[in-house]
């Protein structure tokens, strides 16, 4: 069963929209009180107790599973999030002014809806409480499965908890999600307080596959956004749009 939504918001928001661990600004929601049997016998029930459960990560997650991270180190967590105490490290601008997103030889500025494709939002980010970035990104493979999603920050994927993914967090601020099995890659950096450079390879759209490089954003093959290419939008409702090619 799927943490409600209430909740999921309740924990993120007091974890500053992180891993309570590192940071890790893609999310899953665990109950850390309880035994694995007990966790899956609750949420079978839609039995969720937000005070036991914590914003985490899906690699720590897969760490606690496996034993490695003690409940205990967890409880500690929720009281202490990794954002609250190490803020120039969370993924979040350096102010709340204007924040710029670099994404195939373009900057937006102030945009939120980066990426749609026949009015479907597969690209997103925003911030929220003025500093804090949250992320929406739509994982379809060559086959159009929707293999993966991340919505404001909160991680689902078709397989295991983990799977084929990885997902990582690395200094200073910046995101990697990868499939190597499904040749999926995704990154958002930061590279100075404000501005984020967006990076992709392998995410696909009515079957067709999505490449957002320095210099191009490619839907299969052919550039898209190429009028806009080389100019800073502020304020717009959508950065990149473009319409899939029907064969």
């Amino acid at each position: 069963m799927v943490v409600p939504q209430a909740i999921q918001i309740q924990l993120k928001k007091e974890a500053h929209y992180g891993c309570v661990i590192c940071g890790c600004p893609v999310l899953e929601f665990i109950d850390f009180n309880r035994t694995w049997n007990q966790r899956h016998e609750l949420m079978r029930q839609e039995v969720f107790l937000p005070e036991n459960m914590v914003a985490i990560c899906p690699s720590h997650n897969k760490k606690f599973r496996e034993g490695q991270i003690d409940p205990s180190f967890l409880a500690s967590s929720k009281n202490s999030p990794f954002n609250m105490i190490h803020d120039d490290l969370a993924f979040a601008t350096t102010s709340s002014n204007e924040f710029a997103v670099s994404m195939g030889g373009c900057t937006f500025v102030n945009t939120s809806r980066l990426l749609v494709v026949d009015d479907f939002e597969l690209i997103s980010m925003r911030r929220m409480d003025w500093r804090l970035l949250v992320i929406d990104v739509n994982f379809f493979n060559r086959t159009n499965q929707l293999v993966g999603i991340i919505l404001e920050n909160s991680w689902s994927s078709e397989w295991s908890k983990i799977g084929d993914w990885a997902i990582e967090y690395l200094r200073p601020k910046r995101l990697i999600i990868e499939n190597k099995r499904e040749g999926m890659y995704f990154e958002a950096k930061f590279e100075n307080g404000n501005d984020i450079r967006i990076l992709a390879d392998g995410l696909c759209y009515n079957s067709q596959k999505i490449q957002i490089t320095q210099n191009e954003v490619l839907l299969d093959g052919r550039e898209i956004g190429v009028d806009i290419k080389g100019t800073v939008l502020t304020n717009y409702d959508v950065g990149i749009k473009a319409e899939s090619v029907i064969f």
